[in-house]
């Protein structure tokens, strides 16, 4: 007899433990089936008593909470049109029946619901003035019956997802449960990690999944992976099987269940979306790629096209395929390509901001909380108002204007989005240190690294791996918060290369008459949130201030229309604008002012270039941007208003500036000032159009903004493009609103929502800072010499029409008279540039560079025919207000000032739908002055010295701003 090996007889004993294991544990797995089964058929049957008597809740799950949430846009589109009946419902639901909690299971009727609409499409419509589609944002949702989807697709999903879902009557399989236990104990041994049984869910339990999970804040759904949910599941699944049938529950699933990316739900859309065709039209291929999407629920190509090849073996089994026709089609599956949704359409992302921004501020106006602002957010996809509102915006813009303006723009040469190397913040921590003395702050140190190190932010996940040789930046900042106690804050960073916005620019245009926005264009991106035109504040250059200073000291008769002025003398005695020329090296290269917001020390001004200009019309040195006179204008305004609580002989006519402007109490009572500057008179009015007045940034932080502060007749007085557009407007038809920002009535004309109104509840409050616009009639010529000057620009013809009286006619002994040259409305076809200090780095250059720039601005107001952007034969004359930012950058856009940047636009404009009149009032209101000027008024010179008379505007073309 042969004796066995002890390793075959181990062999033979471990293979009987297996037989009997198995012979013993088949009867036990028989039997734990069918105890499996009946618990959930009899849950089944108890749900299913539940849904006919009512009781399950109609409003737990993702379900019932999408379809709750058409009610709720209904109820809100309600409460904001104030069609609301106020009523609520005082209804209670039962907890628990029969030892169930049914609130943690939703009323099956949610299939009937969900089947209900086969398609619906929510639309937010944004229009220009005269109804022309601006942009259009859809939420779409095609549902289809069960006829519509082809059987290649239904064949297929059901052979790969799940192949016995017709027979299938429990709605879940106790096999598959088992199997996927095996596998996970497998995996467990082997990998001595554990893990989660994978691959259990037939179609109808993610039908039933679909209805237990929940709606999160972003519109995701979320569900939880406790063994409780799973158990509620396949209860829930039991019970649908057994009121609807596969078809019916199948439908759902097409429709609810499957997604893909850009938010898109169920086949249909999917179709559409990706593939733009609608599901009749899908090739087997197409048909292929989408039965296996579901597995990842996103467009992941190269995972689902291998799934196709996992599973096409089976699919074509059930489609009855030849291994050539398998092989055929999955050819065609790595051929296809993808088209994306477009949820926007019509573009304008600048426009669409501007629409929700003054949108919301209407709902806030009319009561709106924000929570409920939230849910009103057009850019928020998730937000209710995207998913389920019907919403129609009519902007007061005019869209073939919009459209020229973009053109014109984009034909400037801005520069284009680009790669710097920036310091990146790649790390930071913090902790209390205890020291004797005040340790000093450590800046911008260089830290080479010699090994590996990982930077991270306090509670982050995202870790920064960093090797040897790898150069970091470490800032070290100490907050005291006891004796001896201080806060060690310590920032890392590395420089690597970032994508940074192209140059900046921002561009607004309004009706001058109505302050009605007409065409807004910046580099804003969708969601910005307007920040180019209502939250990035900058200096203003002298685009604003001067003509404004310049126009009251006409206004209050400070200057006279024909009144002269040189910056070439000093100017001596009791006077607020007493000054001496400046010398450096031996040469004058501009003026010190005596008065300054520092005791004792002057205030430094010097034209362009550090030209002087000699004797000259006032309004000839506004249009060529004098600095010197222009910070006169604002000193000339300084003055005592009262004198032993009376008002100061020389001061009414400011005074009665101050009651037009409303700011008298203020100055009187809250700030009690006897005396005003200047600055505190622009101030004032810049105050009325929501400007900041009393404080500014500084290095960061926000300081006080003196009274004596007279940089602000150089553009120091920061403000947003909107402020700074009607600023300047007030010179078109002495009309200044109030907080312009704050009033929606000056953008939309008309919201519908779900079909009903939406009241705009506004009131704009104007005022009128100068007494009378006549008096402003020399500054308007200077501003119109301002554009017009430069011959190559061609826009000499563009006067204003006017009609003359006999009282403009002159002889040649004629005196000057006010009478004059009157006018009854106002007049247009002027501008002004301003440039500011360096005070930005370049967008192109590195984080590194010592670089700066400056901002160009300019301003207009010019008369077009709107009807000539849109090619339209009925005329539509408008006087128009133009507001403009923008970088200056020598490499795309040349000479670093405001005129140079931006006169592009104006010019545009008034060539495409400018009116001409050659020799109109501004030509002729000059010729008036110059031949009515007192031989007097010779800047002090003697009366015999002959003043030159320019015949043309050569010489403004070299100034600056």
């Amino acid at each position: 007899m042969t004796k066995k090996s002890p390793l075959k007889i181990l062999l033979i004993i471990f293979v009987s433990l297996i037989g009997l294991v198995v012979v013993g544990s088949y009867p036990a797995f028989l039997i734990a089936r069918y105890a499996f089964n009946r618990h959930f058929l009899l849950w089944g049957e108890k749900l299913v008593d539940l849904e006919k008597r009512g009781l399950l809740s109609k409003e737990f799950g993702a379900g019932w909470q999408d379809v709750l949430a058409d009610q709720a846009m209904s109820n809100e589109a309600a409460r904001i049109t104030e069609l609301s009946d106020e009523k609520s419902d005082d209804s209670s639901q039962v907890q628990i029946v029969d030892g169930i909690v049914i609130e943690d299971y939703p009323s099956l009727s949610i299939i009937d619901r969900l089947r209900e609409v086969r398609e619906y499409s929510n639309t937010i419509e944004i229009v220009d003035r005269l109804d022309r589609p601006v942009s259009v944002i859809k939420t779409d949702h095609l549902r289809a019956t069960i006829g519509e989807f082809p059987p290649v697709l239904l064949t297929a999903l059901i052979a790969a997802e799940d192949k016995n879902y017709r027979e299938n009557n429990l709605g879940f399989e106790f096999d598959s449960f088992v199997r996927a236990a095996l596998r996970s104990a497998r995996d467990a041994v082997f990998t001595f990690k554990k893990s989660t049984p994978r691959g259990t869910s037939t179609i109808t339990q993610q039908v039933a999944k679909l209805f237990i999970s929940k709606l999160d804040e972003n519109g995701m759904r979320r569900v939880s992976r406790s063994v409780d949910r799973k158990v509620r599941e396949l209860r829930l699944a039991v019970a649908l099987r057994k009121l609807y049938s596969p078809d019916c529950i199948l439908e759902v699933y097409l429709n609810h269940c499957v997604t893909s990316d850009y938010g898109m739900i169920g086949y249909k859309d999917i179709a559409q979306g990706l593939f733009n065709k609608k599901l009749n039209d899908l090739s087997d291929a197409e048909c292929i790629y989408l039965s296996r999407m579901v597995k990842w629920g996103r467009n992941f190509r190269s995972r689902i096209i291998s799934q196709c090849r996992i599973d096409m073996p089976r699919m074509g089994e059930a489609l009855k395929w030849s291994p050539e026709k398998q092989n055929e089609v999955l050819e065609q599956i790595d051929k296809l390509t993808f088209s994306r949704p477009k949820r926007v359409e019509g573009g304008y992302g600048p426009l669409v901001d501007l629409a929700n921004e003054f949108w919301l501020l209407t709902l806030r106006k009319n009561g709106s909380g924000s929570e409920q602002l939230e849910q009103m957010d057009l850019i928020d996809p998730n937000s209710l108002i995207r998913k389920k509102g019907n919403l129609r915006i009519k902007l007061t813009i005019d869209l073939p204007l919009q459209r020229e303006l973009e053109k014109l723009v984009s034909e400037r040469g801005y520069g284009p989005d680009t790669t710097i190397i920036d310091e990146v913040r790649i790390g930071s921590k913090g902790e209390q240190v205890r020291m004797s003395a005040t340790p000093k702050d450590t800046l911008r140190h260089i830290r080479v690294l010699s090994a590996p190190e990982d930077f991270h932010e306090p509670s982050s996940s995202f870790i920064t791996t960093l090797g040897p040789g790898d150069t970091v930046l470490v800032n070290i900042r100490y907050k005291k918060t006891e004796k001896n106690e201080y806060r060690k804050s310590t920032f890392y960073y590395v420089r690597k290369p970032v994508v940074v916005n192209g140059q900046y620019y921002a561009y607004s245009i309004m009706d001058s008459r109505t302050g009605n926005v007409l065409a807004y264009y910046s580099k804003d991106r969708l969601g910005s949130r307007l920040a180019c035109l209502l939250k990035n504040r900058t200096p203003n250059g002298s685009s604003t201030v001067k003509p404004i200073m310049n126009a009251m000291n006409y206004d209050l008769g400070i200057f006279k229309p024909y009144s002269k002025w040189t910056d070439t003398v000093d100017v001596a005695g009791d006077v607020p604008w007493s000054r001496r020329l400046d010398y450096q090296k031996g040469k004058a290269v501009g003026v010190v002012f005596d008065k300054s917001a520092v005791r004792g020390r002057g205030y430094q001004v010097h034209n362009h270039n550090n030209v002087f200009e000699g004797c000259r019309y006032v309004f000839e040195l506004l249009a060529s941007s004098n600095n010197i006179l222009g910070v006169e204008t604002v000193y000339r305004l300084d003055r005592t208003i009262f004198d032993n609580g009376e008002i100061a002989p020389d001061a009414f006519g400011l005074v009665q500036y101050f009651y037009r402007t409303g700011s008298f109490s203020r100055v009187k009572d809250s700030l009690r000032l006897s005396s005003v500057t200047g600055v505190r008179v622009f101030k004032e009015m810049s105050r009325i159009v929501g400007v900041d007045i009393d404080s500014t940034i500084s290095y960061g932080k926000r300081v006080p903004l003196s009274d004596s502060m007279y940089s602000v007749a150089l553009g120091s007085l920061e403000m947003n493009l909107y402020e700074q557009m009607h600023l300047f407007n007030t010179l078109y038809n002495n009309d200044l609103i109030e907080n312009p920002a704050d009033h929606p009535s000056l953008v939309i004309e008309e919201i519908i929502l779900n079909g009903s109104q939406v009241a705009i509840n506004d009131t704009v409050r104007r005022f009128h800072p100068f007494s009378d616009i006549n008096n402003l009639r020399p500054t308007y010529l200077g501003l119109h010499k301002r554009l017009v000057s430069n011959r190559a620009d061609g826009l000499q013809d563009f006067d204003i029409a006017y009609n003359r009286n006999p009282a403009d006619y002159v002889s040649e002994d004629s005196l000057f008279s006010p009478d004059a040259f009157s006018i009854d409305g106002p007049l247009s076809n002027f501008a002004k540039s301003g440039t500011t200090d360096d005070v930005i780095r370049p967008f192109n250059v590195d984080v590194t560079s010592k670089k700066r720039t400056c901002y160009g601005l300019w301003n207009a107001v010019i008369r077009v025919n709107l009807s000539s952007f849109a090619g339209l034969p009925e005329p539509d004359i408008r006087d128009i207000a133009i507001a403009c930012i923008g970088e200056c950058n020598y490499k795309y856009t040349g000479a670093a000032d405001g005129k140079t940047l931006h006169k592009f636009l104006s010019a545009g404009l008034l060539k495409k739908a400018g009116i001409k009149s050659p020799d109109g009032f501004f030509s002729a209101y000059e010729q008036y002055i110059r031949s009515t000027t007192p031989l007097s008024e010779n800047c002090g010179m003697p009366v015999s010295v002959p003043l030159e008379k320019e015949t043309d505007d050569s010489w403004l073309d070299s100034r600056g701003d």
